[in-house]
This record gives C-alpha cells, sequence and structure tokens, in this order.
C-alpha cells in the first residue's frame, strides 16, 4: 500500500497540481494585495472614499471591527480581484493551447515525412518483388 500511495505522489500530475496550487495561492494574494493597494485607493480617489470597504455599508455595526456588517464596496474589491484572476488564467490557458498546438503541429509535420519515407521504401520493395515475379 505505501508502494502504490508512493508512485500514486510520484506521478507527474499530482506534483504538477500541488505545485500549481501553490503557485495560485502565491498569485492570489498578490492580486489581493493590488487591488487593496493599487486599485481600491485609485477608485476611492474618484468616489472620495479612503477604501471601498466604506462603500454602501448596511446592517448591524460588527462589535470587533465597530462597521457595519454588510458592505457592497468589499462586494466589489472582491469582484475586481475575481476579474483580475481570471483574465490572467484566460491568459495563461490561451498561451498553453497556442504552444500546445505548436508542438501538435510539429508532431504531424515529424510522422508525415517518416510514413512518406516507410511508403516509398514499401513501395520499392512491392516494385522489386513484381519485377523477380514476372
Amino acid at each position: 500500500m505505501i508502494k502504490e500511495f508512493r508512485n500514486f505522489i510520484n506521478r507527474g500530475n499530482v506534483v504538477e497540481l500541488g505545485v500549481a496550487f501553490v503557485m495560485g495561492a502565491s498569485f492570489k494574494s498578490l492580486v489581493d494585495v493590488f487591488t487593496k493597494r493599487l486599485i481600491e485607493p485609485l477608485i476611492g480617489l474618484i468616489i472620495n472614499l479612503p477604501n471601498l470597504d466604506n462603500l454602501g455599508l448596511f446592517g448591524d455595526i460588527d462589535p470587533s471591527s465597530g462597521m457595519q456588517s454588510g458592505s457592497f464596496g468589499a462586494f466589489l474589491g472582491e469582484i475586481i480581484n475575481y476579474t483580475i484572476i481570471a483574465f490572467v488564467m484566460f491568459l495563461v490557458i490561451k498561451a498553453y493551447n497556442h504552444f500546445e498546438d505548436m508542438v501538435d503541429d510539429e508532431e504531424v509535420d515529424s510522422v508525415e515525412v517518416s510514413e512518406s519515407k516507410e511508403v516509398q521504401l514499401l513501395k520499392e520493395i512491392r516494385d522489386g518483388i513484381n519485377k523477380i515475379s514476372k
């Protein structure tokens, strides 16, 4: 059972998935800082608020933070985060598909060339057999 588990962990897909998860978590924290420290203050300058969390407050006051529990601005900030992450993932997948298509095209070209050499050789053998049998 330990050997099976080791083989499962050592398969490429599991390791790649783990690396992708760690990179995704790191990227999310980077996008969070980008949104909170750059995008939200710029939007705040336009609408005269220090940050988006103060936009559209509603609900009861939370005793731990002293702010109202609901905020449309916080939701808007998360939408901005999601949009940035989704766009970057779109670009990554688009680039991956482009490179994969390039590799597939190269493999198809090499297969066609190797098949044509084999076909030529087989035709020469067939023609040689036909000459001998006549």
